[in-house]
């Protein structure tokens, strides 16, 4: 998936999840970084490669999520500021579930 697409997959967690969901993103992030100093410890060059490579995936993606629930959580407290109301009840009251 490109950025902006998982930008906006943020951008929607932001809005429904709120903080919750950008502190669990971090969380990710932390055992990536602890994941990277256990395996310096001697393992073969080739696995170091393989694993390094699938972690800058892994925190691509998570840093377009946490971006984009940045972004939503900011939508929804100015939502809220301007019109009183979260974006996720006004669009289930927009829908009528």
């Amino acid at each position: 998936m490109k950025d902006t697409t998982l930008t906006l997959v943020g951008v929607v967690i932001g809005i429904f999840l709120g903080v919750g969901a950008v502190t669990f993103l971090l969380d990710l992030l932390a055992g990536s970084v602890e994941l990277i100093s256990m395996l310096s410890s001697g393992a073969g060059l080739v696995l170091l490669i393989a694993i390094g490579a699938f972690l800058v995936i892994k925190i691509r993606v998570i840093n377009s999520l946490i971006s984009g629930a940045i972004i939503g959580i900011v939508l929804n407290i100015l939502a809220k500021a301007i019109i009183g109301e979260d974006i996720a009840t006004l669009l289930i009251s927009q829908f009528g579930l």
